[in-house]
């Protein structure tokens, strides 16, 4: 069993050294780490260098989506270039909690074929999302979701802020529906430590 982590960067001054500094050590050796740079307004230098450091398992991938999108566009290629079983995705200003990788891959391990929903930890906000279900304003991200990759079973992010609602949804609604998901109290990402 294999994961993908996807992260998109847009700048060279995010911290995107602390995000993958929360995920190396945390690696099967069969995982990967895509870095997708948004690369429409500005070359990125720091972060291909950056990403490197942390080993082969660390991948960047350039790339121009003709307009900034949330990162989201970057997601949507980034998932077409994904290798693993499993994908799951944190912003560069976000990081994965201790034991976070541990607590994913024993969930799938149990139920291989369905999706799975975790909570996270907010820098305002103890934790995430209010109640099971897809439902409006319930803080669901794509840092919640563990997708299998497969094809045709996985969803798009749409190009506006709260996009990764959707790709949550799509993804969910491809399985089955909501019931398909397996939901979780384990907190998986922190968003944006202090």
């Amino acid at each position: 069993m294999s994961f993908t982590f996807l992260i998109p960067t847009h700048r060279d001054d995010r911290p995107l050294a602390r995000c993958l500094g929360s995920i190396v050590h945390q690696l099967a050796p069969e995982d990967e780490v895509l870095v997708i740079g948004d690369v429409h307004s500005q070359s990125l230098e720091r972060v291909p260098k950056l990403t490197s450091r942390y080993g082969p398992q660390f991948r960047y991938l350039p790339f121009d989506a003709g307009h900034h999108c949330y990162g989201h566009d970057q997601l949507n290629y980034g998932i077409s270039q994904a290798r693993g079983d499993y994908l799951h995705v944190n912003d560069d200003d976000d990081v994965w909690a201790p034991g976070a990788l541990a607590i994913m891959r024993q969930a799938v391990l149990e139920e291989p074929a369905r999706p799975h929903l975790f909570r996270f930890m907010s820098y305002h906000r103890a934790v995430f999302w209010d109640q099971y279900g897809l439902v409006e304003r319930n803080h669901i991200g794509g840092h919640c979701l563990v997708a299998p990759n497969l094809p045709g079973k996985v969803g798009l992010w749409e190009c506006y802020y709260t996009g990764d609602f959707d790709y949550v949804q799509s993804t969910l609604t491809l399985h089955g529906g909501n019931d398909s998901a397996v939901w979780h109290e384990d907190i998986v990402a922190v968003a944006r430590p202090l």
